[in-house]
């Protein structure tokens, strides 16, 4: 860093595991842009605080993860369309002394999955969990039809979900274009084997897709649906393309998916 270097960051609670930095830095270094971005762990009564530093110094912005995606959008003078919709922010810009809030988690889901080679912009999508990252998700689909599948259907304020059930799960399935589990059985809890083996996967149609939003393991369900030969997608393709639209709108310029991506790829398999 020189006095001219501008910042960005990426806050949340923890942080350690968050790979933005590699990914955003590797993009602002391939564009000769004189920025970086730090991690700072961020715990949630540090929000309010964190922001304003960042204002304070005349950051480029910052990337938002959990625990603040929800919480960060008081502190904004404005949000997009997206980040009201959808009830959180993932992306912040300062310019001047105004704070703008955007969702690029949303718009980063559908180009990864067009990027990959899905070609349906209207389709009928099934999505498993209700959670944020299920309503981002939602939101990027409201092209097509979107079918929320949830363990406690009756909790969901932000729209009606079916029960988890196998004759939801298979009537659901039997008519989808895409699954997307937005739940946290990827992530390789005690139960991820028994609930995703019990999904009904072999209701889908030949070309239906599969993915899931988790970038740093392989998870059962993918597994699964490439043996039975179905087209997958893993969490990769949404962290590169949603940091791609942050880049985008804190530097005006395209961003390098592919050096960004080869950078993640380096990164995860570095550990």
């Amino acid at each position: 860093m020189n006095p001219t270097t501008r910042l960005a960051a990426v806050l949340g609670w923890p942080i350690g595991h968050s790979r933005s930095p590699q990914i955003m830095n590797a993009a602002f270094a391939a564009l000769g842009i004189d920025a970086v971005l730090v991690a700072i762990g961020v715990p949630p009564d540090g929000l309010a605080a964190a922001v304003a530093g960042l204002r304070a110094q005349g950051a480029l912005g910052a990337s938002v993860t959990i625990p603040h995606k929800l919480s960060v959008v008081a502190l904004c003078d404005e949000v997009s369309e997206a980040a009201r919709m959808i009830g959180a922010v993932n992306c912040l810009h300062i310019i001047g002394e105004r704070l703008i809030g955007h969702n690029t988690d949303e718009g980063g889901f559908i180009d990864g999955l067009h990027a990959a080679g899905f070609v349906s912009r209207a389709p009928r999508a099934v999505l498993l969990g209700a959670g944020g990252a299920a309503r981002a998700v939602a939101y990027a689909l409201r092209a097509g039809t979107v079918d929320v599948i949830a363990r406690r259907p009756d909790e969901v304020t932000w729209t009606r979900a079916r029960p988890w059930s196998d004759e939801q799960l298979r009537a659901a399935f039997g008519l989808a274009d895409l699954v997307v589990d937005c739940t946290s059985l990827g992530l390789g809890g005690a139960d991820e084997i028994a609930v995703t083996d019990a999904l009904p996967l072999d209701a889908l149609p030949r070309e239906a897709w599969v993915a899931t939003l988790v970038y740093h393991r392989a998870t059962r369900l993918l597994e699964r649906a490439l043996d039975l030969g179905r087209p997958t997608l893993d969490g990769r393709a949404m962290l590169v393309h949603q940091a791609a639209r942050a880049f985008g709108i804190w530097t005006g310029q395209a961003a390098p998916i592919e050096i960004m991506t080869k950078s993640l790829d380096d990164d995860l398999r570095a550990g």
